[in-house]
């Protein structure tokens, strides 16, 4: 009887190691498509955005860059602040009449008219 010897090789990649470097570089690839996406959708708005801003203002920046985006920042904190005191102007207000409301409740009850 002659037994056969098997030898396992171990030179070289096996099958899972091979799909396992498939699997990942699928990976890479799939996270810099979805970036490489999103950049060019940021881009996009920011080109529209300037396009809209550069109509209501005579200077215009080139977009994507580091200034149009400054100018966009700065556009939307004065957005943000006259929106900010506005609503405080109203929660102001609100709470001024409710107070006069309490105290029209309070003279209301009155203990000499028991």
């Amino acid at each position: 009887m002659s037994k056969k010897i098997l030898r396992k090789s171990s030179s070289g990649f096996a099958l899972v190691e091979a799909l396992l470097v498939l699997v990942i570089i699928a990976i890479i690839a799939g996270v810099g498509a979805y970036v490489l996406h999103q950049k060019n959708s940021a881009d996009a708005t920011l080109s529209s955005e300037a396009k809209i801003s550069s109509s209501q203002s005579p200077t215009t920046t080139a977009s994507g860059t580091s200034a149009s985006i400054d100018k966009l920042t700065q556009q939307d904190s004065q957005n943000e602040a006259s929106v900010d005191s506005s609503s405080d102007g109203q929660i102001q207000q609100t709470s001024t009449s409710d107070s006069s409301t309490v105290s029209s409740v309070g003279s209301a009850y009155n203990e000499n008219n028991l």
